[in-house]
């Protein structure tokens, strides 16, 4: 079963809505974070100043008693006993008493209500605080669920001689932590709709903005059939016009690609249908040439029968010479690839017609290498050079120049007449086996030739203009 997905371009508007909603929580639970740290380090700073008021108090009360507070810690009752409740209520703070050991003194609240902000014992991890290093807090939670910072100091004498603990049970006030909390939060969703409006039209804009041209991209492939190949156009951001440019790419690719497989399967089919046209026409050829021969030698044969006969052995050899270039295209032999001088294989090519007018221009220093065969290539050559001389114009004799030079990687062999040239509407056929424009001959010829040209890994070109000439280009790779 099919998974049905949504469009890119709901998913890119849900991602970036998602991000929005995402960071809206991770600031909440940011903030929440460090609005209680900061709370709670204002309320420990608010109890440290009262403490440091009480302190002073309680150091001036010891400093001025006439008595030895040291010796017995319980006096501090006798000491306090009045003016610790003044004290507290001068503060706004409950104050109370604890031995060096932990143990409960006295405090600003009643008998009946101190064990409930002021324990029997000091907590022992407090205590170990306070011996450590003469003060301490910590936070608890005492009667009715109320949140307190139980913050303690080392009472000292004039002699710096530890008498007491002085304990201050300071009570945070979470309604109104809550309270700034919550407003926070109004003004931060507030804040957050207004972004989230904003940021909804802003999504919508660019997921349309980029799921639009990949629409019209997809368009586009969509209309593209097999045999069409029409290019993408228009106008796309540059990352979609990059993909656009691969893809007409790959569609040239295709073109090229299928014209080259069309031809590859047409002489595959004229390759067959030469062979067997060869071997149909040579069969019935040879007996009836052997038996004409024969009647035309007899003595008893009249004159006038015997130049018949003599002619029809003439036919029989043009048939059985269009049954060898069948032949010879079916059965072209396997390339054979040798370091071959093409500067000495194109004179070996003009040589042939030392009585015609052709001129071989060569820029190799007689140096360039080619990987091939000499045999076809000269063959090849020669098919081109006879092409050439047979396109002679009736108003100009043929002149042919051949150009050999090096350019990059390859070697190139311009075959230059002053001929008839060839028309636009010939063209695009003058490489198919069939095309020919002579009288005489089957049009395998450059056929033939492309073949070779292609078999050794080099390409053939040419440009013509009617009644002016042809240039025929051969590239071969260098080695």
């Amino acid at each position: 079963m099919r998974r049905t997905r949504l469009p890119l371009r709901n998913r890119m508007f849900l991602a970036m809505l998602g991000l929005i909603v995402l960071s809206f929580f991770m600031t909440g639970a940011i903030s929440f974070y460090f609005f209680k740290k900061e709370n709670e380090e204002y309320n420990i700073e608010r109890l440290k100043r009262k403490e440091y008021a009480i302190r002073a108090t309680v150091d001036y009360f010891i400093r001025n008693h006439p008595q030895d507070l040291y010796l017995n810690a319980s006096q501090l009752m006798d000491v306090f006993d009045e003016r610790i409740c003044e004290l507290a209520e001068i503060h706004q703070q409950d104050i109370g008493f604890y031995d060096f050991d932990g143990s409960y003194v006295i405090s600003s609240k009643a008998e009946s209500e101190h064990t409930a902000l002021f324990p029997g014992e000091i907590p022992a991890e407090l205590l170990e605080q306070l011996k450590n290093s003469g003060e301490g807090t910590m936070r608890y939670q005492s009667h009715k669920d109320q949140n307190y910072i139980f913050s303690a100091s080392v009472v000292f004498d004039e002699r710096q001689r530890p008498i007491a603990i002085l304990n201050f049970p300071y009570l945070t006030d979470e309604r109104f932590e809550e309270d700034e909390l919550w407003e926070f939060f109004a003004r931060l969703s507030g804040i957050f709709a207004l972004v989230f409006f904003v940021a909804v039209i802003i999504a919508l804009f660019l997921s349309n903005s980029i799921a639009k041209p990949l629409t019209r991209l997809r368009e586009k492939i969509a209309e593209t059939r097999l045999g069409e190949n029409k290019p993408i156009a228009g106008a796309f951001p540059p990352e979609i016009y990059k993909l656009a440019e691969e893809y007409n790419q790959m569609l040239q690719e295709l073109h090229d690609s299928a014209i080259k497989l069309a031809q590859r399967e047409r002489q595959s089919a004229w390759r067959d249908m030469a062979r067997q046209v060869a071997h149909e026409i040579k069969n019935p050829l040879t007996p009836m040439k052997l038996q004409m021969q024969m009647l035309a030698q007899r003595s008893d044969t009249p004159e006038a029968v015997a130049e018949k006969l003599n002619s029809l052995v003439a036919q029989v050899d043009a048939m059985a010479e269009i049954a060898n270039a069948f032949s010879r295209y079916a059965n072209l032999p396997e390339l054979k690839r040798n370091p071959i001088n093409i500067t000495e294989v194109v004179y070996k090519a003009a040589s042939i017609f030392d009585d015609q007018q052709i001129e071989v221009s060569e820029h190799t220093n007689g140096n360039a290498m080619v990987n091939g065969d000499a045999e076809q290539l000269i063959r090849a050559l020669n098919n081109l050079i006879k092409n050439a001389l047979q396109a002679e114009r009736e108003d100009e004799p043929i002149r042919i120049r051949i150009n050999v030079y090096e350019q990059g990687d390859d070697v190139h062999i311009d075959i230059i007449d002053n001929g008839v040239g060839i028309p636009d509407d010939e063209r695009d056929a003058i490489f198919e086996p069939r095309f020919t424009t002579k009288n005489s001959g089957m049009g395998l010829g450059l056929s033939i030739v492309k073949r070779v040209i292609e078999g050794l890994d080099g390409n053939i070109t040419f440009t013509s203009e009617v009644g002016k000439g042809s240039v025929f280009s051969v590239h071969l790779p260098k080695i």
